[in-house]
């Protein structure tokens, strides 16, 4: 009986410190590709909702990057049907803090592609105003330094004919 008592103890004792182990990592700095981006529309609350469909003016949140001398960088271009080509690159310090998981707010990027938009001669489409391509190169990635969106944009006076839907 005395050593199933013993196997019984050490065998919980390993249980607790696997789970505490899995705990740790998910908390705050699992290695790897962990930085998410989001995009935000107006009136900003930098949460994790992604917005597909924002206004000539919105932000570019970045969440979960590890710390570090990071920046992460955003190139908009114009994606069929309402055009093609480069619109405009930003970027942002994203590794400030030391890394807090998935709800960290570790940068943001605010843009109006107003300006980009009207000089491209692009045309909204009629319903939807402008398709854009976001890119974001972001350092410190193990794996994949690049990340891709793609969203709609609307409200963006002097865009070129339908006047941003």
């Amino acid at each position: 009986m005395r050593s199933f008592r013993s196997t019984l103890v050490v065998g919980s004792a390993i249980c607790v410190l696997v789970a505490g182990a899995g705990s740790a990592l998910a908390g705050g700095n699992p290695p790897g590709n962990n930085g998410t981006v989001k995009v935000d529309g107006m009136p900003f609350e930098q949460s994790q909702a992604n917005e597909p469909r924002v206004g000539c003016v919105f932000a570019i949140d970045f969440f979960g990057f590890d710390e570090g001398d990071l920046t992460g960088t955003a190139t908009f271009e114009l994606q069929p049907p309402t055009g093609n080509g480069f619109l405009l690159v930003d970027s942002t310090v994203i590794g400030t803090d030391p890394a807090g998981g998935g709800t960290d707010l570790d940068g943001t990027i605010y843009e109006d592609l107003s300006g980009p938009i009207a000089a491209s001669g692009a045309t909204a489409h009629p319903n939807q105003g402008f398709h854009i391509r976001l890119t974001i190169e972001a350092q410190g990635s193990i794996g994949a330094e690049t990340k891709h969106k793609t969203f709609w944009v609307t409200d963006c006076d002097g865009g070129g004919e339908g006047g941003g839907g």
